[in-house]
């Protein structure tokens, strides 16, 4: 059964935000193309272990994907698999052409198109996963179920390379395609159960009530201001449209589109870019909304949760630490923006 399911991270959210309202001649916009390319590339690897573990007993397995929680410090692991005999848990690597581990630094080093490049170690990034895990569970008083650990690397043509005397790595380091022989391994290793089926369920709801995933300050990790950030409602349906509100709906000035709820993603660009709460007057003056009436019922038609009163009222996401209404919305976003999809979408 698959409990968390596989999303976007975030920052590929907030990198398709930036691209939306930076200048298109703005310096920064290589970077952030390529971070978010790097960002969907790890999202795609991660999907090609999720068709695999789809193909498991659903009544015999927790699925969790990307779940991050917190032993002095966040951390978060790709995949974690929960069965009554063992906890399984993998970080996935999306990367092409060749992996070289040498036994005696600890180093990796990628090489593509015939340029070598050293990488974080996956295999000690695992390792420090799995203790930050198991502090997690001891302070949880869950610990008793034996924990596996792996590197998963989603491409089968991956070429993985090492000396004679490290034939371990091939231990530590799987292809996707793998995956499911690697379980069937463990089945084999840990054959009675560890935990119960009622303290197995309760795992899996403290996982799921630690689970986190906050937004991050995206402009400070690009050093980018708020004077940076295009505001105003975007026309969903031509590159260039800003759209005011009249006649009781969004309307572009250019292709004459109209919608009622076109205003939804500039909602969400704000949350992704410029923070966690927006009151009144900040509604109003990043989608251009001169009267302060118009801007108080377009706001509080999103229901969104409120706190204070009056002018000092504030309002946030429904759960700020989930994000998955909005994530959700910008798919359909994604789907109905031509030019965002060619432009950074894998096809």
């Amino acid at each position: 059964m698959v409990v968390l399911e596989l999303q976007l991270p975030i920052q590929a959210y907030q990198c398709m935000a930036l691209l939306r309202r930076l200048p298109k001649n703005h310096p920064i916009r290589p970077t952030i193309e390529r971070d978010l390319k790097s960002w969907l590339k790890g999202y795609y690897g991660e999907k090609e272990c999720s068709y695999y573990l789809s193909l498991l007993p659903e009544d015999q397995y927790y699925i969790f994907h990307g779940l991050r929680l917190i032993d002095k410090k966040p951390f978060q692991i790709d995949l974690v698999v929960l069965s009554t005999r063992f906890i399984f848990m993998g970080e996935v690597k999306n990367l092409s052409t060749k992996l070289i581990f040498h036994k005696e630094s600890n180093h990796v080093t990628k090489e593509f198109n015939n340029e070598e490049e050293g990488i974080s170690n996956p295999v000690l990034q695992v390792k420090r996963q799995q203790i930050q895990f198991v502090n997690w569970l001891r302070k949880m008083q869950l610990l008793g179920l034996p924990i596996e650990r792996v590197v998963i690397i989603s491409k089968s043509t991956t070429r993985i390379e090492t000396t004679p005397d490290n034939l371990q790595i091939f231990n530590d380091v799987i292809y996707a395609e793998s995956l499911l022989d690697k379980i069937e391994e463990m089945e084999c290793k840990h054959q009675k159960p560890a935990f119960s089926k009622r303290k197995l369920a309760q795992l899996v709801d403290l996982l799921l009530a630690h689970h986190q995933t906050p937004i991050p300050d995206i402009l400070q990790a690009y050093k980018l201001s708020k004077d940076d950030i295009s505001t105003g409602v975007l026309c969903p349906k031509c590159p260039t449209g800003a759209m005011a509100f009249y006649s009781a709906k969004w309307n572009c000035h250019i292709c004459g589109y109209s919608s009622k709820i076109a205003f939804f993603p500039t909602v969400d660009d704000y949350f992704l870019l410029l923070g966690p709460t927006i009151t009144r007057k900040q509604f109003a003056e990043f989608l251009h909304i001169n009267s302060p009436f118009i801007a108080g019922h377009q706001l509080r038609s999103l229901n969104l949760p409120s706190s204070g009163s009056k002018r000092g009222t504030k309002y946030t996401l429904s759960k700020i630490n989930s994000c998955a209404h909005l994530m959700k919305r910008e798919s359909m976003n994604i789907r109905s923006q031509q030019n965002d999809t060619h432009t950074f979408l894998p096809q």
